[in-house]
């Protein structure tokens, strides 16, 4: 989320309470969890979904590899919408209303990779539809390992990407490859990340596509931090976060932040051009907050899978309830008022 003022930091005084004993009316403790459960599992159900899609979008984009599909579609193609330009990428100079195409340099742009270019054409229409079907995700693209990125909606990717940018040299790609997903199935780039295209921060469901055993590119689905946030956290309470398994905050609301003495969570503002994978820095850990109350609640929670935990400040004792959104191996904290 953008804040426009850096919020006042408030400083927890005490440690945790061992004991973890409930510190209100069990009846309405017990409904908390219930609710939190239930949010949970509706978050991890949207991202099941999405992980779902990108992975049958891999099984497509494999056919359009098959001579057949090679053949029909490079009839159907049209290379005049392409240009290169003077800094030797290959791109579409013009918004057809279809997708945005960018072909680095970082391999020669010969004829073979300008046939991959256009033979994957169809995806765009697989791109249309994942956006149409999923209101939370922001785009889809495909890139292949000669750094050939084709992503929907179109934007200007002269402006906004460098020339020779090595593609499968970022989280979203190589995540996907042998050495990392041996089910080679559908997976997500789960720690939060500055998107080269522009959209700030995010995470992405990408799978692998293998021609012949070997890895030629990977389809991904965006969904943006603040999308999540919108979805899922401003909308339902103030008192919501959610946070990766190595304990980087990936959503939470602003007055959350401040109990667990948190800088504001800004969006990224592109100065320059990302020229490699961007995270969160340790400021956003609870596994490494300055305060010892927060670094040992989420050892608690992260590490030790508790799903309560109380944290005291000033005095008061505040009930910290989790529960895992599985898929994106996240946990969804609420602090009870």
């Amino acid at each position: 989320m953008r804040l426009t003022h850096t919020l006042p930091l408030v400083l927890l005084s005490s440690l945790l309470c061992v004991s973890c004993r409930p510190t209100g009316d069990p009846a309405s403790e017990a409904a908390a969890q219930a609710e939190l459960k239930d949010t949970a599992e509706r978050i991890n159900g949207d991202l099941v979904r999405i992980r779902q899609q990108v992975e049958e979008l891999a099984e497509s984009t494999v056919l359009l590899y098959q001579p057949e599909a090679i053949a029909k579609n490079l009839e159907h193609a049209d290379p005049s919408r392409y240009a290169v330009h003077r800094n030797g990428v290959l791109y579409k100079p013009k918004d057809d209303g279809n997708s945005a195409v960018f072909v680095s340099g970082c391999v020669p742009v010969d004829d073979a990779l300008k046939r991959i270019v256009y033979f994957t054409e169809p995806l765009d229409t697989a791109f249309k539809q994942v956006t149409a079907r999923f209101p939370e995700v922001v785009q889809v693209y495909y890139n292949d390992r000669n750094s050939y990125n084709r992503i929907y909606p179109f934007f200007d990717v002269i402006s906004q990407y460098e020339a020779r940018m090595d593609i499968p040299s970022y989280n979203f790609y190589y995540l996907a490859d042998a050495s990392h997903n041996h089910g080679r199935g559908g997976v997500w780039v789960d720690e939060p990340y500055v998107d080269p295209a522009g959209r700030g921060w995010m995470v992405s469901a990408i799978a692998p596509v293998y021609v012949d055993g070997r890895l030629e590119g990977v389809p991904g689905i965006d969904v943006t931090i603040n999308a999540i946030t919108d979805r899922y956290i401003k909308s339902r309470a103030t008192s919501l976060a959610i946070v990766a398994a190595n304990g980087i905050v990936v959503s939470i609301h602003e007055q959350l932040a401040i109990l667990f003495s948190l800088p504001p969570l800004e969006n990224h503002q592109y100065l320059e051009t990302i020229r490699m994978d961007t995270f969160r820095t340790d400021d956003y850990n609870l596994l490494k907050c300055r305060t010892p109350a927060v670094r040992e609640m989420a050892e608690r929670i992260l590490n030790g899978k508790e799903r309560r935990a109380v944290l005291i400040k000033d005095g008061e004792s505040f009930e910290v309830l989790a529960e895992p959104i599985a898929d994106v191996n996240w946990t969804l904290i609420k602090v009870l008022d």
